[in-house]
């Protein structure tokens, strides 16, 4: 279980966030996060955070969904890397050569790269499942060749929407398998076993969990379903 730590409450997120993560890091195994907390923190509290994480022996993902020219995500990706992020989420819209020169640069600094191939937001088909002519003059949909780009890139993971069942059926049946990050689960309306059945591999989860009156309690529950998941698989 990956903890999306969107916290929005608190005088000082920074803080809470600490507070956050060494509470539940029994019971995760990563957090992700987005511009929640990488917006109003400064570099060096964001640092702070990841030195934080590893003392746990956990990993930190940067979701910015990294989508500009090759100049922007170079110092992008390095920067992130001087505070300390593991993982870096991309947006594959930046086509197979601008992806390509993040995973190569990413792994040259030892960070991983998780490509955006489907979202699990209302709406998210207008985008991610438009059809389009490509280089063959064959009809396709934008998430496919997203999946495929991230695969031929070498990509070190995809992140698909966890209560987009068809897709993450479709994906995990590929012969190229590549691990499946889901979000999208229990606020957004996605069941755990539903997801591990279809492929999902890492369950990213935030607002089920920091939401809720008891957050420790909840991170133990989910945990839990988690286990009883793979036992049954």
């Amino acid at each position: 279980m990956i903890l999306a730590l969107d916290l929005t409450d608190g005088s000082d997120l920074n803080q809470f966030a600490l507070r956050t993560i060494s509470l539940l890091e029994r019971y995760i195994c990563a957090i992700k996060l987005n511009f929640h907390l990488i917006l109003p923190l400064s570099s060096s509290e964001l640092s702070e955070l990841n030195r934080h994480v590893h003392s746990y022996g956990l990993q930190s993902v940067a979701d910015i969904k990294l989508n500009d020219v090759p100049s922007t995500n170079q110092i992008a990706i390095s920067l992130l890397s001087s505070m300390g992020f593991d993982a870096i989420t991309v947006n594959p819209f930046i086509g197979t050569a601008g992806l390509r020169a993040a995973v190569v640069q990413a792994h040259e600094l030892k960070l991983g790269i998780l490509a955006l191939v489907y979202m699990s937001n209302i709406g998210a088909q207008q985008g991610f499942g438009i059809n389009f002519l490509d280089s063959n003059s064959q009809v396709t949909l934008l998430y496919q060749k997203f999946l495929q780009d991230a695969i031929t890139c070498r990509a070190d993971g995809v992140i698909v929407g966890g209560n987009r069942l068809e897709i993450l059926r479709e994906i995990s049946c590929k012969k190229d398998r590549i691990p499946i990050y889901s979000p999208g689960l229990g606020v957004q309306g996605g069941n755990i076993k539903q997801a591990a059945n279809n492929g999902t591999d890492y369950f990213i989860i935030g607002r089920s969990i920091i939401e809720s009156k008891d957050p420790l309690k909840t991170a133990k529950n989910i945990q839990q379903q988690l286990a009883h998941v793979n036992v049954d698989s």
